[in-house]
């Protein structure tokens, strides 16, 4: 059932190997963009966004990219009967450290709507049993969160009259730097009994900078503190830090991966335009590890 699920999923995301908005994410992605005021920014802001100027930028040049990377890499293990049965207890805990505006649960979110919609179908799903999401975002930057949680916020009002297998539970925000703000994401996650899933997306290189490789590392064995016992990490960077992802993987006991995509572009200027993106991920279950440390692997 998992295989037919899985190829359900990408035939509906990603037709012909190529990823592809559903309408309801280009629906948010759109109003966003163009509530946002258009403006030069530098390549430096547009990434790291501090203003609804760069905020416009950012959603325009990388929302997508990022989006469909989140996707392309879960759509395994979020087909998989480790997280079918994690999200048959009827909730889902979402924490996303350096989140932007929110790319990562909204690509966890709508992907986790397609997957319930085609278990329907193949009789494994309930009628009318609902899923509620919570989500912790963590940015430094108040328009990231704001626009974060407006985005988070649209998506769920547009989807809401015609599919309602998935519940906005509720949105917390938490403007401190990671991983000073251990305490603040340790208290919403028990108040939410702890994360399902903690995203790192494109964080990883910033924090290095600001932090160091040792502190970085960490940061990181204290979020698996915040994890799941049967939850899932899951650390996204582009290319560019090969090295540094591996480096880091190997410093938390796990391993990376190398990952090819190939993407529409949102906003579209033309139907051909067409891109493939290269990327690392590292996906781990914090329990696994020290099951492998107590048998002295790691």
């Amino acid at each position: 059932m998992n295989r037919a699920l899985q190829n359900l999923v990408k035939k509906e995301l990603c037709p012909d190997g190529i990823w592809q908005l559903a309408d309801t994410v280009k629906s948010v992605l759109i109003h966003q963009i163009l509530r946002l005021p258009k403006h030069e920014v530098s390549k430096l802001e547009m990434r790291y966004p501090k203003s609804p100027a760069e905020m416009r930028a950012f959603l325009v040049k990388f929302f997508t990219r990022h989006y469909f990377q989140i996707q392309n890499y879960l759509v395994d293990y979020m087909t998989s009967q480790d997280f079918l049965n994690l999200v048959k207890l009827g909730q889902l805990r979402i924490l996303d450290i350096g989140s932007g505006p929110a790319v990562a649960p909204l690509a966890i979110t709508d992907m986790l709507s397609c997957i319930l919609k085609h278990l329907g179908y193949l009789g494994a799903w309930p009628k009318g049993k609902t899923i509620k999401v919570s989500y912790v975002l963590n940015d430094t930057s108040f328009v990231c969160l704001d626009t974060g949680q407006r985005m988070l916020t649209d998506y769920f009002r547009i989807r809401r009259d015609y599919e309602k297998e998935i519940i906005n539970n509720q949105i917390i925000s938490v403007q401190k730097a990671f991983p000073d703000n251990i305490n603040l994401l340790q208290r919403a996650g028990f108040n939410l009994a702890a994360y399902d899933i903690i995203v790192f997306s494109y964080v990883i290189s910033p924090l290095n900078e600001n932090l160091g490789f040792h502190n970085l590392v960490d940061g990181l064995l204290k979020a698996e503190k915040l994890c799941r016992y049967d939850g899932r990490i899951l650390i996204v960077q582009d290319k560019y830090e090969e090295s540094l992802m591996r480096r880091i993987s190997r410093a938390i006991g796990t391993s990376s991966e190398k990952q090819v995509l190939t993407q529409y572009i949102y906003p579209k200027r033309n139907d051909n335009e067409i891109y493939t993106y290269i990327y690392y991920c590292c996906l781990y279950a914090p329990i696994r590890k020290v099951k492998f440390r107590a048998l002295g692997v790691i």
